[in-house]
């Protein structure tokens, strides 16, 4: 759980403590912020679709540990999303929304099902390099045609241009996410025929965001279904390893590589790697393996 916020000066504060009078001469952010941002689910043992879609060792450390931080400037994204959430809700109608949900395995609140379309909707709040992924975008060099450098280290190499190009969406994740999702909604009686993420670009308009191929503010990214048994297998073994690591109080093995976004989220996006040897060592460029 996350115990403390890290204060514009970098000295870490009990979120209580924040919360009831800042220690420093005006507050970050407003007040009713902070107390957005401060707001956890507590873990009643069951795992959440989200903590599992995570890495184990990533979901038990912010269930065992008590002592976490984080900087509220960095969480101002995720407040976003849930301002975005809360906006759709009052919206949505007689359409089914933010409606928690739970089987044997896990818990899970799906954000709207439309019952015309048949479809499930999920709103993201995300990054162009994500939102590129899922899409199927990707940037590579293409050869210029009669175009080679004459001078310089690459003297007589062909000249190249970088190009957009589809390929394979790549959103492992949500996939696994919603259909999960889709599993719980169909069980209640709700058949889905589409997955669909509404996603909003938070670097949308930016010249990243346009080299990535990323030209729009928002966008409709349709989710393929993955065969029942594959997700139902996934997310109950990861149920399993977390339940059991808890219960056992023993230290999952390190996050897969997928999971650890190459090793990036380690370095400066994981708020449980104070307690992860692989992590530390990584953000202090040590020499891992």
């Amino acid at each position: 759980m996350i115990k403390y916020f890290i204060c514009p000066d970098g000295i870490k504060v009990e979120i209580e403590k924040c919360l009831t009078k800042c220690r420093m001469a005006e507050r970050c952010l407003s007040l009713p912020t902070l107390r957005s941002i401060a707001q956890q689910r507590p873990w009643k043992g069951k795992p959440s679709t989200t903590q599992l879609i995570k890495g184990t060792r990533e979901a038990y450390i912010e269930i065992i540990f008590d002592d976490l931080e984080e900087d509220p400037d960095d969480c101002m994204f995720r407040f976003l999303g849930t301002k975005v959430h809360l906006n759709l809700e009052e919206l949505t109608g007689d359409m089914l929304a933010e409606e928690k949900m739970e089987d044997k395995d896990l818990t899970g609140i799906f954000d709207l099902y439309d019952h015309e379309e048949k479809c499930l909707y999920d709103y993201k709040t995300s990054g162009s390099y994500k939102i590129a992924k899922a899409l199927g975008l990707k940037e590579i060099d293409i050869p210029v045609p009669g175009e080679f450098f004459k001078s310089g280290p690459r003297k007589g190499q062909q000249k190249t241009q970088k190009k957009i190009v589809q390929k394979e969406p790549d959103c492992r994740d949500w996939e696994l996410q919603l259909n999960k999702y889709r599993l719980m909604i169909e069980d209640a009686g709700f058949p889905v025929e589409r997955i669909k993420i509404e996603a909003i670009v938070r670097d949308g308009g930016t010249y990243l965001a346009k080299q990535r191929g990323i030209v729009k503010n928002s966008y409709i990214i349709p989710i393929r279904k993955l065969p029942d048994e594959e997700v139902k297998e996934y997310f109950a073994d990861k149920s399993k390893a977390l339940l059991d690591a808890i219960s056992k109080k023993e230290m999952p093995p390190i996050c897969s590589e997928d999971e650890r976004w190459g090793g990036n989220k380690c370095k400066g996006y994981c708020i449980a790697c104070k307690h992860c040897d692989y992590g530390m060592n990584l953000k202090a460029g040590k020499k891992i393996g």
